[in-house]
């Protein structure tokens, strides 16, 4: 019976987690937690090193990915250094902003229009003109968008492999 309590907890962790995405938590380094945690707690049974090991390195390939989807985004729209941190600061300040907002889905509301007003505002500070800047800006919000869609995909294989781990 506490075995089963056990996979509860851990499964309900998990998907918490996965959702906790929305909230600009980092979820996917949750899931790592969570099931060394479990690992720990049952002596390592079902899931080994070599799963939390493979946790682990998808959970910095969901949190790189997402980083480097948005100045990837901008760069191709505008290939600058100063636009690309312009996007990638303005996502950070965003949802840091937009968090208490939307019961804290406006920190990813908060990300997405912060990485467009960063990218904007730094064509306009390189001279770019009125639709350049919209662009890139829009081009930014899609690549930080991307991000987070690949960054919950991996979270979502993440459960998987502790899944298949367990049973």
């Amino acid at each position: 019976m506490l075995h089963i309590v056990g996979i509860v907890l851990l499964f309900a962790t998990c998907v918490a987690a996965l959702f906790s995405l929305v909230f600009g938590v980092p979820g996917t380094l949750i899931i790592v937690a969570v099931a060394l945690l479990y690992a720990w707690a049952t002596g390592f049974a079902a899931v080994h090193w070599s799963t939390i090991g493979w946790l682990a390195l998808l959970a910095i390939l969901a949190e790189v990915g997402e980083f480097l989807a948005t100045g990837a985004a901008t760069a191709t729209a505008r290939p600058s250094r100063r636009v690309t941190m312009g996007a990638l600061l303005g996502a950070l300040v965003g949802g840091i902003i937009g968090m208490p907002f939307l019961f804290g889905v406006g920190a990813l509301l908060g990300a997405l229009a912060g990485a467009f007003a960063g990218a904007a505002l730094a064509v306009r500070s390189q001279g770019g003109t009125l639709a350049e800047s919209m662009t890139t800006g829009v081009a930014a919000m899609k690549g930080r968008l991307l991000g987070f869609v690949l960054k919950a995909a991996l979270a979502a294989v993440m459960i998987v492999v502790v899944a298949f781990a367990v049973f």
